[in-house]
């Protein structure tokens, strides 16, 4: 019997480095349930063609892809939604808060604080003030409970019943309402009737009347209607909620306006400011307001929103920790997070912005 044997012939042929550009045109894969040579011949030109390219399979190069996709994903391991754009964070309106507050035309010039009478705000026969007391109702506001009564100055209500805080009054709580507007000057020791008419721009004798008072003695704490006479402007807009406070004792590093980025120096807007502070410091609610989201950004990192009434919102980023959540009613002042380094950041540090309407104002217009 003939014995075949079969003979294994050696491929010596040394195969050529496929350089780009070369005119290499790779095999398409066939189609699914396509089995064939032609399949696993291309198969193998492919993995010849990756083996040429030594960068691909290189350390560097596996490391740097490995850390790219832990970036992109990390916002999703967090439980967070992430990946937005500088500037394209929503800022949700939350339609359950009270927005029953309308907007008052303070009678005081913002360049002078003290709280004078106005003529057309002193009645012409000035008769001894009297009160009625109100019961406030389910759902009552301070303005509306002005709608209610003859007076025209909401700061009368407020000054009159000491309200610190317009957004805090609540059903069955007793007010007092005046005859006429005006605020209460609680007297200080040394003072006299002539020099607090003067301070009000009024006459002694439009004090005299308005209190029913037989003589000019005073006393320390006597409690004196001031008529015609408003709220200052900064004590107004405290009691109305529209007084911002600094959400952290920090350094101002960076205003609100145009400026050059830290990191690639070109010039862009900043829409808030930033506040430099050690990692860990509290961060407060700048106003009462509820929490419209909390979340993560390549941009503001981990970051919180509030909204308040009268259409403001404010952004905190760049938090290291967040403790609130999401529809969660915050009152002015109240640890909300900590400051932190996240988010595209050079340093530790907050950015703070304020939002009026969804357009973005100069916090420093705002806080006091």
């Amino acid at each position: 019997m003939d014995v075949i044997s079969v003979v294994q012939p050696e491929n010596n042929v040394v195969r050529k480095k496929i350089l780009h550009g070369s005119g290499f045109t790779p095999i398409k894969p066939p189609f699914f349930g396509e089995i064939s040579s032609a399949s696993v011949s291309s198969r193998s030109m492919s993995l010849s063609a990756l083996g040429s390219w030594p960068v691909i399979s290189s350390f560097p190069f596996l490391f740097c892809a490995l850390a790219a996709m832990l970036v992109l994903v990390a916002p999703v391991i967090q439980d967070r939604v992430g990946l937005y754009r500088l500037g394209s964070i929503d800022l949700p309106v939350d339609s359950g808060l009270e927005l029953s507050f309308k907007p008052e035309i303070y009678r005081t010039d913002p360049a002078d604080h003290a709280a004078i009478a106005t003529d057309e705000s002193i009645p012409l026969s000035i008769q001894p003030v009297s009160y009625s007391d109100y019961r406030v109702r389910p759902g009552d506001s301070v303005s509306r409970i002005l709608s209610r009564t003859n007076l025209q100055n909401i700061g009368t209500i407020l000054a009159v019943n000491n309200i610190q805080n317009a957004r805090r009054i609540h059903a069955g709580q007793v007010l007092r309402i005046p005859s006429m507007d005006g605020i209460i000057h609680t007297v200080i020791r040394g003072e006299s009737l002539e020099r607090i008419a003067k301070r009000y721009s009024l006459t002694v004798t439009a004090l005299l009347d308005a209190n029913d008072l037989a003589s000019e003695t005073l006393t320390k704490g006597q409690a004196l209607f001031i008529p015609g006479a408003s709220l200052k402007i900064h004590d107004l807009r405290r009691a109305m909620g529209e007084l911002f406070v600094m959400p952290v004792r920090g350094r101002l590093t960076s205003r609100y306006g145009y400026r050059k980025d830290p990191f690639t120096g070109v010039r862009s807007f900043h829409t808030g400011i930033d506040l430099a502070a050690p990692t860990g410091t509290s961060v407060k609610a700048t106003l009462d307001g509820r929490v419209a989201t909390t979340g993560y950004s390549p941009v503001y990192g981990n970051y919180i929103i509030l909204s308040h009434d009268g259409g403001y919102q404010s952004l905190y980023g760049h938090l290291s920790a967040i403790s609130t959540r999401r529809g969660q009613y915050i009152q002015q002042g109240i640890v909300i997070g900590k400051v932190g380094n996240t988010g595209y950041s050079t340093g530790s540090h907050l950015h703070f912005s304020v939002y009026k309407g969804g357009k973005t104002v100069d916090p420093q217009t705002l806080l006091k």
